[in-house]
């Protein structure tokens, strides 16, 4: 059975990039797979990088990109982006981000409001693809898995808040869109320990 890593277990090898996805790669049809049947079986993710799964291969799965309702039985999205890269970026945002591999930290973080992504989906055929919003801010938090890079290396603020606490919090603390048209850049935060 898959498991996730975290932190815990491995910042190490979380923190590594991953490696760009050569289509002629026997084991890619079973990492698809495998992500796939991990975003299905778990409760409350958006969506997952590879990476978190232990494959350190440019492949990340987004589940669903609707604010509180990432459930088992949502697979509203479904889109496998293997190779992704952002070609270009705007606005800015602010969520209280969590992740599967980042334990307890609860981070203010901001993101572009829209980007546009350059990926390959199962068969290599090239998309581009235009995102906004909060599918904006769950993909950005995705791609950074691919170089190695946390929700807590890009916070504005952290907390230490259990899953079953960040519902309540977020209700008072919503997505919130700062600019739709602004350059978007991240700003160099400390990393947080």
């Amino acid at each position: 059975m898959l498991k996730a890593i975290t932190i815990k277990d491995d910042e190490k090898f979380l923190r590594q990039i991953s490696s760009v996805v050569d289509f002629k790669d026997k084991e890619l049809q079973q990492n698809l797979k495998d992500i796939r049947e991990y975003c299905t079986l778990k409760n409350g993710l958006y969506a997952l990088a590879c990476i978190q799964i232990g494959i350190p291969k440019r492949i990340v799965y987004i589940k669903s990109t609707k604010p509180n309702d990432a459930t088992p039985n949502d697979e509203s999205e479904q889109i496998l982006m293997i190779n992704p890269e952002i070609i270009s970026k705007k606005g800015k945002t602010e969520f209280w981000e969590a992740c599967a591999s980042g334990l307890e930290n609860f981070c203010l973080v901001e993101r572009p409001y829209e980007i546009v992504v350059k990926y390959q989906n199962e068969n290599g055929d090239v998309q581009i693809q235009k995102f906004e919003g909060f599918s904006s801010t769950v993909i950005s938090h995705e791609l950074d898995h691919l170089d190695g890079i946390f929700h807590m290396d890009r916070a504005k603020k952290l907390l230490q808040m259990p899953a079953n606490q960040r519902v309540e919090f977020r209700k008072q603390h919503p997505y919130k869109v700062i600019s739709k048209t602004c350059e978007f850049s991240y700003k160099e935060n400390k990393r947080i320990k």
